[in-house]
């Protein structure tokens, strides 16, 4: 996927205006045995019904990280899209320890299915899953997260199903599959309107595909934009100059 990286302020994004760049967008084709390879869990975790000053709904959505940290990573995923798990695999882990973990930021975990036939079940699959998990047991949410990004097949995106994503539910400790299920019957229609609407505020932000991002400074109001699946320094270095302005 080609990358794109922006800094502005935040109308200004939401309206398309001028931006500058963050420098060096390159697309990143490292493969997973050039890092750990590791499943990132974060230490921290909350959750919130808020509306951001971005205009990002927070209720329902898993939120990784301090909700003081003062720099919000809106993250637009899509459980069958292998740049995502590039991104997941490569990057995440030590942007997490670095900045989410360290109370620098917080990432809210966004849906925007745009890959396959499941990428929309796959994606109430992961809210349910949150849903069922938030108060009581987080990390389980990260697990099942890791789990399902683990699954995706490198002959495309015919791997996901029903049966598949049952199998990652019942395999993810602290997870039941049951209640999950129940809430995929009683609260489908209104997770994916909710769903709608995050992929309404990616596209305000011009992000048409995932792995995106907005990086948002809540006390500045200043967002920078990356797209595509970037190496750590390039995602580095765009949180340290949100996080600066």
């Amino acid at each position: 996927m080609e990358t794109e990286n922006n800094i502005t302020g935040r109308r200004a994004l939401l309206a398309g205006g001028g931006t500058i760049a963050f420098g060096g967008a390159v697309a990143y084709f490292a493969s997973r045995s050039e890092s750990g390879g590791q499943e990132y869990v974060p230490d921290t975790f909350h959750t919130s019904e808020e509306t951001t000053g971005f205009g990002v709904e927070l209720a329902g959505r898993p939120i990784a990280g301090d909700a003081d940290a003062p720099v919000d990573i809106y993250y637009w995923t899509d459980y069958l899209c292998p740049f995502c798990k590039q991104f997941e695999t490569e990057t995440l882990p030590d942007v997490g320890l670095d900045y989410v973990d360290a109370g620098q930021a917080r990432i809210i975990t966004l849906s925007y299915p745009n890959i396959g036939e499941y990428s929309t079940p796959s994606a109430v699959w992961g809210r349910c899953v949150w849903e069922q998990v938030a108060d009581t047991d987080p990390a389980a949410f990260w697990r099942w997260h890791g789990a399902a990004f683990d699954a995706q097949s490198e002959s495309g995106h015919d791997w996901a199903d029903e049966e598949r994503f049952t199998s990652i539910t019942e395999q993810t400790e602290a997870v039941s599959v049951a209640d999950v299920d129940a809430c995929r019957q009683d609260r489908g229609d209104a997770i994916r309107e909710s769903i709608d609407t995050d992929i309404a505020t990616a596209q305000s932000a011009r992000i048409q595909g995932t792995p995106g991002f907005v990086l948002y400074n809540r006390e500045s109001d200043v967002a920078g934009k990356i797209v595509g699946a970037q190496p750590y320094d390039n995602f580095a270095d765009a949180l340290d100059r949100v996080r600066e302005a």
